[in-house]
Parts: C-alpha cells; sequence; structure tokens
C-alpha cells in the first residue's frame, strides 16, 4: 500500500487494518539479523574441511620433527660423552723390520720436496703451524731500484699505458 494514497476512502476495512499496523521494534537488533542472514546463506560445502585437516596435519607434523630433533640431540650428546671419555688413542706397534732383500721404495726427503707441494704442506701441518717451509710471495724480488709510480690517468689525455 502506498503511503500517500489520494484516496483513502477506496480502501477497505482490511486495507485500513493492514496499513495501521506497524512492525514492533522492540529487541529487534539489525546486525545480528543481518549476520545471521548472511550465515544461513552459505551453503556448507566440503571445502570447509580442508582448512582444518591442513592444520592439524602440520601441527602433527611438528610435534614429530620436534621429537625427532629432541632424539637426535640426545643421541648426539651421548656420543660426545663417550668420544670425551674413551681412551686417548695409543701407539700402533712398529711394523716387523723388512727383509733386507728388498729395500722399500725411495721415498723424497723433506729436503728433496718442493716447499709448496702437497707433502710438504701436509707434514707441516702434522708438525705444526710453526714448521711451515718460507715461501716467496709473487716469485724472485727485484734488486733494483723501485719503479716510479705510475702515471695518473685523466679525462681526455692519452697515456702510455693506452699505447700497445
Amino acid at each position: 500500500m502506498h503511503a500517500h494514497h489520494d484516496r483513502p476512502d477506496d480502501l477497505s476495512e482490511m486495507e485500513r487494518q493492514l496499513a495501521a499496523w506497524a512492525p514492533a521494534t522492540d529487541g529487534l537488533d539489525t546486525d545480528v539479523m543481518l549476520f545471521a542472514a548472511g550465515r544461513a546463506s552459505v551453503r556448507p560445502g566440503p571445502a570447509r574441511f580442508f582448512w582444518p585437516v591442513i592444520a592439524s596435519c602440520l601441527a602433527v607434523l611438528s610435534v614429530i620433527l620436534g621429537v625427532w630433533l629432541v632424539a637426535e640431540r640426545s643421541e648426539r650428546l651421548t656420543l660426545a660423552r663417550q668420544l670425551e671419555l674413551q681412551a686417548p688413542a695409543t701407539v700402533p706397534p712398529p711394523a716387523p723390520a723388512m727383509s733386507p732383500t728388498v729395500s722399500p721404495p725411495d721415498s723424497p726427503t723433506a729436503e728433496d720436496r718442493p716447499s709448496d707441494s702437497l707433502l710438504a704442506a701436509r707434514q707441516a701441518l702434522e708438525d705444526g703451524l710453526d714448521a711451515w717451509p718460507p715461501v716467496a710471495v709473487g716469485g724472485a724480488v727485484p734488486s733494483g731500484p723501485p719503479s716510479p709510480e705510475p702515471p695518473v690517468l685523466q679525462v681526455g689525455s692519452r697515456d702510455v699505458l693506452l699505447v700497445p
């Protein structure tokens, strides 16, 4: 029914009663009503179980990995304690002497090896860092007077460095 009806005399008795009725506003909350209508409009589907399942799987995986990490760490600490308590390694007894007819192959002595060879470096590591042989850096040292300083390059000028 239109509120601004031009002719109120045309209404029947029932129409007049319906026009006079107004909804009661006591206890009516529009936010709650709209929220309930929105929830009722959503159809539940199989995807509603997807995120809780994924979250619970990740939680279980985290617990399993945490337990494994604790067990691994305790095994590592136990092994470290066993290694600390172990007696130092004893020197093995010398090998039996070889017969005089068979001579060992000639191995180069420390003086015969180049100072930058792998064997010399290994021997120096076994003896300690103080036993490293001296190595000349950059090859031979020039014995003449020091060379003059190189020229300073400037924009727009040609220097001897550019000429081959």
